[in-house]
């Protein structure tokens, strides 16, 4: 009974894998219909944007925390809140009514600490499950990927409470066993493609600051999961001038979309609280509800 069950579920995922690979396909592409008024974008194509946030992300982001690692609240030698680093008009800034505030209106003990467990080793985090099929069609393809340690586990959560204590304090038991980075629409098409064909997982990636459990890997499931992180398909692919509409690829992040298109003096008009961190394409699959 168990076999038929496996048999059954692989069936259905490959199913379903199947059906995803046609949405994606060449011919889930549209021309759009507006002509006149479009401009085309001065960018050369595939993920040349340059973004401000790193393609393996825990070269600049806290590893177990939200932000960026040189940007954090401190209390300095003279027992004053201070914000450190370069990065935000706070930068460098002595707060002195900071600490009496925060004890006054929510009670908080500033001088209690509860240090985080020291960041893990490779070894320390699970050891991939491979299918070699699969690893070796992606090898030929020549799509960038990655199994170091470090990059899988970066991939495993997002920012909710939980995954952030489990960071700090505990350890995550099934993380993705590889992390690929399309470059291009194609790419994407072939990823799909190769997962249908030989039975492996996939949890696509945008900026990593969901608060919904949707990175977090099924402790249970024994196929080899992929985090497709869609970072550097980043392009803006045209802009209308005449109907202010915009097409661009769903890993551009915000604070890449919103400063390509204040150069040329437009806006997306939307500004979630994780604009920094956060990609389009997860503002989309989530009505920015994270």
């Amino acid at each position: 009974v168990n076999m038929a069950e496996h048999r059954g579920k692989a069936s259905m995922s490959s199913r379903r894998l199947e059906t995803i690979s046609g949405h994606v396909g060449p011919d889930s592409r549209r021309e759009s219909p507006r002509q006149g008024g479009k401009v085309e974008v001065e960018m050369r194509q595939c993920s040349e944007v340059k973004s401000a946030i790193s393609k393996h992300r825990q070269e600049v982001l806290k590893w177990n925390g939200w932000g960026y690692k040189d940007s954090k609240f401190i209390i300095n030698k003279k027992g004053l809140a201070e914000f450190v680093g370069e990065r935000y008009r706070l930068s460098g800034l002595v707060l002195p009514a900071l600490i009496p505030w925060m004890e006054k209106n929510t009670g908080a003990d500033l001088h209690h600490t509860s240090p985080a467990q020291p960041e893990r080793r490779p070894e320390d985090v699970p050891d991939p499950i491979t299918n070699e099929g699969f690893l070796k069609d992606v090898s030929e393809l020549g799509i960038s990927h990655s199994q170091d340690p470090y990059d899988r586990e970066f991939h495993a959560h997002g920012n909710n409470l939980e995954e952030v204590f489990t960071l700090r304090e505990g350890t995550f038991k099934r993380v993705p066993d590889i992390v690929i980075w399309p470059a291009c629409h194609d790419d994407v098409v072939k990823i799909v493609g190769l997962a249908a064909k030989h039975n492996v997982c996939i949890i696509p990636y945008g900026g990593g600051t969901t608060v919904s459990g949707a990175l977090q890997c099924p402790e249970e499931e024994k196929r080899m999961i992929v985090s497709l992180d869609m970072s550097q398909m980043n392009n803006i692919l045209w802009l209308d001038e005449k109907n202010l509409t915009m097409c661009a690829e769903g890993g551009i992040i915000g604070q890449d979309l919103e400063r390509e298109l204040n150069a040329r003096g437009f806006t997306s008009g939307h500004e979630p609280d994780s604009i920094e961190f956060s990609s389009l394409g997860g503002w989309v699959a989530t009505r920015s509800s994270g």
